[in-house]
């Protein structure tokens, strides 16, 4: 057989046995054409044989971003002190050294100085807060040390105690009853 024949036969062989509704083939040629292409894939040579270089044949299955790269269309590298990141940076320390040469001393009255001092909160009323603030942190330490202190009365005090003289002398068995003629009721 020539490659030609081998390559018609076997398309006819796959597009006969993918084809929707037909399972088994029509006559005993295209079995035999079934077989010889089964056959194919059975001795077809294994390109990986072993699990470690299929993962790494599945993990790694392109690279469309390194060849965008290699194009160069897209790329082009500077170099040099004339990139942007040190013109900025000479700006930078240009103005950092012109404002500490012109700056007015410590000691001035500055435009800026004034318009921080205007706009801050003066000092009294940040102690006036801080006071108050001390004030309630000691009341609320005041009245956790009160509740972890705090016990139950020593006494036993009854909710109602007129529900001790509401039992019924009626249907008490002889001796059962203690004798409560001198209890009284304290409140």
């Amino acid at each position: 057989m020539e490659s030609s024949e081998v390559t018609s036969t076997s398309r006819k062989v796959w597009e006969s046995a993918f084809a929707p509704n037909e399972n088994i083939p029509a006559s005993p040629s295209e079995s035999k054409n079934m077989h010889l292409a089964r056959a194919g894939i059975l001795l077809r040579p294994k390109l990986h044989t072993s699990p470690v270089s299929s993962q790494l044949r599945l993990a790694s299955s392109g690279n469309h971003a390194r060849d965008e790269l290699l194009d160069g269309a897209h790329y082009s590298p500077e170099g040099g002190f004339s990139t942007p990141f040190w013109r900025n940076a000479l700006l930078l320390s240009l103005l950092a050294v012109s404002f500490y040469k012109w700056a007015p001393p410590r000691g001035d009255d500055a435009y800026l100085t004034r318009w921080i001092a205007h706009y801050s909160t003066p000092r009294e009323t940040w102690a006036r807060l801080n006071e108050k603030h001390m004030l309630q942190s000691q009341q609320v330490t005041d009245d956790v040390a009160v509740h972890g202190r705090a016990t139950r009365p020593a006494i036993i005090r009854h909710r109602y105690p007129q529900s001790l003289e509401q039992a019924s002398p009626h249907l008490q068995g002889v001796g059962s009853v203690p004798d409560m003629s001198g209890v009284t009721i304290r409140t």
